[in-house]
């Protein structure tokens, strides 16, 4: 582990009188400005949580780990696991692949599986007439 200077022990320490939720918030802020990996959603590569705190260590580990589970589960992130390909570690270098199996799960995620609204509406409608036929056809009988 790096020696920690002063500034980074000042830094450390004034993050730490902040709520947790506010430490994650700029957390996340400092790791999307510093990472393009995650500005552009990219499949992160495995075991990045560990790089993370390492290169990161003014900040508590559990929040870091906090804020890269709520960049997991953001539904651009899972679209990109569901097209599959690289993964990539920190410095954007390609670092694995998404597999077979991982792509599968993310294409069953519930932010997958959404509809859109208009083909909703249109669902709604065919039902509606459909329905609308069969009690006409009960009434003539």
């Amino acid at each position: 582990m790096q020696n920690e200077t002063s500034i980074g022990a000042a830094l450390k320490a004034a993050v730490q009188t902040m709520s947790k939720k506010k430490q994650t918030d700029m957390i996340g802020i400092h790791i999307y400005e510093k990472y393009d990996v995650f500005k552009k959603f990219k499949p992160l590569a495995v075991g990045i949580d560990q790089d993370l705190i390492a290169a990161l260590p003014q900040f508590d580990a559990t929040l870091i780990a906090r804020v890269l589970a709520n960049h997991c589960r953001r539904p651009r992130y899972i679209k990109a696991l569901a097209r599959g390909g690289k993964r990539f570690d920190l410095n954007s270098r390609f670092k694995g692949e998404v597999t077979a199996e991982e792509q599968k799960i993310a294409q069953s995620h519930p932010c997958m599986q959404s509809t859109k609204p208009a083909e909703d509406v249109a669902t709604a409608e065919t039902l509606t007439a459909s329905v609308e036929v069969v009690q006409d056809d009960i009434i003539q009988a």
